[in-house]
């Protein structure tokens, strides 16, 4: 239980604006960005598998490559010797549309690669949660750079709502 509101709360803060205020000491900068959360629950007759399971089709079926993921859940275990909610950071990259945003401003990086997480919650729901950019910060981008972003945040909101239906 504890573990799944430390995770929302480092969700929600990486959500909150940062001051653009340069630390003199360390050399290191921060810049102010706006961030939504999606989220959406996985209906109770899909299971935490066919979830990732439409989820990657439906990436694939967007061009987006698979590129890693992280069953977070497993370290938990293995550093608490206790069983954990399972917990698991799927990512997912254009190459292309990366490569149009970097050249765009390299800030962009740390948006990469797309991230989507699938997470048992103290219930035993199972949510969908993704960091996705503010539409402002992409409005900002050169028209090619833009369009790309945008199909690629389409695509992730599209996997989000397959994998809760298990959509094929």
């Amino acid at each position: 239980m504890n573990l799944i509101r430390i995770v929302f709360s480092l969700l929600f803060a990486l959500a909150l604006p940062t001051a653009s205020v340069a630390e003199t000491k360390s050399g290191i900068s921060y810049h102010d960005v706006k961030l939504q959360i999606a989220r959406i629950q996985v209906q109770d007759s899909v299971s935490f598998d066919d979830a990732v399971e439409s989820l990657k089709l439906r990436a694939n079926q967007h061009n987006l490559k698979f590129v890693g993921v992280n069953a977070l859940y497993k370290e938990i275990e293995a550093l608490t010797g206790k069983p954990a909610k399972r917990m698991e950071i799927y990512n997912f990259c254009d190459g292309l549309t990366a490569n149009k945003m970097l050249a765009a401003d390299p800030m962009m990086i740390a948006f990469m690669p797309c991230r989507i997480a699938i997470l048992e919650d103290a219930q035993g729901k199972r949510w969908i949660i993704s960091m996705m950019m503010d539409l402002k910060l992409v409005k900002k981008l050169p028209a090619d750079a833009r369009n790309s972003a945008e199909r690629v945040m389409a695509a992730m909101k599209d996997m989000m709502v397959a994998a809760s239906r298990s959509d094929l």
